[in-house]
């Protein structure tokens, strides 16, 4: 069997009482800081190796080895590959320097195929997985060729590398969060301690837990305070779901409304009004979802604070943009939101997740900026956002706030997100798309007039990367 290291690439990642609260003006520099923003400082390397059903014959168990240096706090280990339908099925472990000879190996953790990501560090481990010192020298990917498909797999490994010694800015960025996650207290399939881990392992800042129609995870003891954990309910009615983020203990949000009902639709602006009073938001769910009931088929309720116009990781639900759009055009100023809606592996924990710009990460800081539409969608917890500036003559804004323009004055809508140079970008006008141009020269000339004006940016083989919560053009003597 062989040790070499084969082909990686190595690089620097570059992840980047709701009710009265009165948003701050936000300038520009707040909007988007100088200099560049990491979660924790972090390195990632992804190494691929092939097997065939050969290399299975030589040897059940296969070793890929990687560098550690000294002074390391936690190190995740993800793979992927294509199962072939269930031709394909390898399992994990990790080792740690020291031989591998039988008996003597030094085991960090073994899971088989249980799950696709795991993370050791100094004070936490994915089950399975011994927390504890991370000593440098050369560590292991244990690879278990249960079964290999006739044509071969290739298994992809991504290995990240963390170090905290230096701590996160805690001031005014853009953070990165989950707001649809589900666990063991309700039909997910892991514990909140899980849940949680599993999101900072994406690079996830802060979650909102959302069970159906309880909050009992409120009562397990956190084991970590990263990433930041909002107390949340999936309503569950009969005729659609929506989430409540930020309730207080001893809140619980009635879901027993259906659309038939007498004062149905005054019943569901009452659940609105319970989940403000409980210091909570009230966000529609996929409101066109193909699931038994999932559909939003209640009335749209006035107080609306939010909807998921991307639910699941192929997205965004095109009916679901037209009905934020239609709920804009109303003049609501309802803020578009995505979530994964997580349940399980193998799904993606991140795709989709938001950026949201708020003052520190708190709850109510959270919670305030997606009130006042301060929120990017993105397809995934890692990429930067784009950087969206709104200016008419010496006046500056950009996602969720207003543009204040006098009268004939020209007013422009710039993009840019280097990661990714190639890719195209759509303005979108009053609900209409009626630009396009490629983000290296994305530079759009809003029309005459006051309207809202949103960013859409694709990646060339037609993926959504970000859509952007609008800004709102006034004309102002």
């Amino acid at each position: 069997m062989s040790l070499a290291a084969g082909d990686y690439t190595l690089g620097m990642l570059r992840p980047a009482r709701i009710g009265q609260a009165i948003a701050a003006s936000i300038t520009l520099a707040a909007l988007y800081p100088s200099g560049r923003v990491d979660a924790r400082p972090q390195t990632k390397q992804t190494i691929r190796r092939h097997f065939t059903p050969a290399d299975r014959e030589r040897g059940r168990y296969h070793y890929v080895p990687f560098d550690v240096p000294d002074g390391l706090s936690e190190i995740t280990i993800a793979y992927r590959y294509d199962t072939a339908a269930g031709a394909s099925v390898i399992d994990l472990g990790v080792i740690e320097p020291g031989p591998l000879t039988l008996g003597a190996t030094k085991f960090r953790g073994y899971s088989g195929g249980a799950t696709r990501s795991v993370t050791i560090g100094r004070d936490r481990a994915t089950p399975g997985y011994l927390a504890g010192p991370i000593p440098p020298g050369q560590w292991h990917v244990l690879l278990g060729l249960y079964k290999v498909a006739p044509d071969g797999v290739d298994v992809d490994i991504d290995i990240t590398l963390r170090d905290d010694a230096v701590a996160p800015p805690a001031g005014p960025r853009w953070y990165s969060g989950g707001l649809h996650l589900h666990t063991i207290h309700s039909d997910g399939s892991i514990d909140p301690n899980a849940l949680a881990a599993s999101a900072r392992d994406a690079g996830l800042e802060f979650i909102a837990i959302t069970d159906h129609n309880n909050t009992t995870h409120r009562h397990e003891l956190a084991n970590s305070t990263v990433p930041l954990r909002i107390v949340g309910e999936e309503i569950t009615t009969p005729a659609g779901h929506a989430n409540a983020w930020g309730l207080r203990p001893g809140a619980l949000i009635d879901f027993r409304v259906r659309p038939e009902d007498p004062g149905a639709a005054q019943a569901i602006e009452g659940l609105v009004t319970a989940a403000h009073a409980a210091g909570a938001l009230f966000s529609i769910n996929h409101p066109f979802g193909d699931c038994a009931g999932c559909a939003w088929q209640q009335k749209v309720p006035p107080s609306l604070d939010a909807i998921e116009i991307w639910n699941g990781k192929v997205g965004p639900q095109p009916e679901a943009v037209r009905l934020w759009d239609r709920l804009l055009a109303e003049g609501k100023r309802v803020t578009a939101v995505g979530a994964s809606d997580w349940h399980r592996a193998p799904d993606p924990i991140d795709a989709p997740s938001v950026r949201v710009f708020a003052s520190a990460l708190t709850e109510r800081d959270v919670l305030t900026a997606i009130k006042n539409g301060h929120v990017i969608v993105m397809g995934n917890a890692r990429d930067e956002p784009p950087v969206v500036l709104a200016s008419c003559g010496t006046q500056r804004s950009s996602v969720g706030a207003a543009l204040t323009c006098p009268p004939g004055t020209a007013a422009t809508v710039s993009v840019s997100m280097p990661a990714f140079p190639d890719a195209r970008v759509d303005l979108v006008w009053n609900g209409d798309t009626i630009a396009s141009k490629s983000i290296g020269a994305a530079t759009f000339a809003l029309p005459a007039g006051e309207g809202y004006a949103r960013v859409h940016v694709i990646a060339l083989d037609g993926s959504t990367i970000a859509l952007t919560n609008p800004v709102y053009v006034t004309r102002r003597n």
